[in-house]
């Protein structure tokens, strides 16, 4: 084969519309959001003390590991969102998008490090839910409609299908 023939085939498979890794990557970033910011019907069989508190009122791990170790809790939360926007970043989002998702990520972090006013503040901001909500707005805009299946907001984990054997 001659070198005058060759021709690059460099194609990025996370930008195509047809790419299988698409609704797993949105199925992660769905999942970072759930386990840091709502996830406290799991949370409470494994931390029965936590049933004190009303019914209505969400939180995930991201109150819980931050009120328990006060500074390491809230950095650890803040490296799990920001893989959350890495990985939203892979769907080709725009750079305001993309920068309103690290200002809510830095300011949940920073106001979270402040002793219980930030802990109150984890439970009432949900910065990754927020950022969740601008992936799939701006997946519903964008070229990437029909390659992600986004499902309803209540629906947070997919349950295993039925099926009749």
């Amino acid at each position: 084969m001659s070198s005058s023939n060759f021709q690059a085939q460099w194609t990025c498979k996370y930008r195509r519309r047809e790419s299988r890794l698409s609704g797993c990557y949105f199925l992660v970033v769905r999942t970072v959001a759930f386990l840091l910011d709502a996830s406290s019907e799991w949370l409470i069989p494994t931390f029965p003390f936590l049933a004190l508190l009303p019914q209505e009122m969400q939180f995930g791990l991201d109150s819980v590991i931050g009120a328990a170790l006060p500074a390491v809790g809230d950095a650890f939360c803040l490296y799990l969102s920001l893989y959350q926007v890495l990985l939203s970043k892979l769907f080709g989002l725009p750079w305001y998008v993309v920068g309103l998702m690290l200002f809510y990520i830095v300011t949940d972090a920073f106001i979270g490090v402040i002793p219980l006013v930030g802990d109150f503040f984890d439970v009432a901001f949900k910065a990754n839910i927020y950022n969740l909500r601008l992936l799939e707005k701006e997946l519903k805009r964008s070229r990437w409609d029909a390659a992600v299946i986004i499902p309803q907001s209540t629906d947070w984990i997919p349950r295993p299908r039925k099926t009749n054997a």
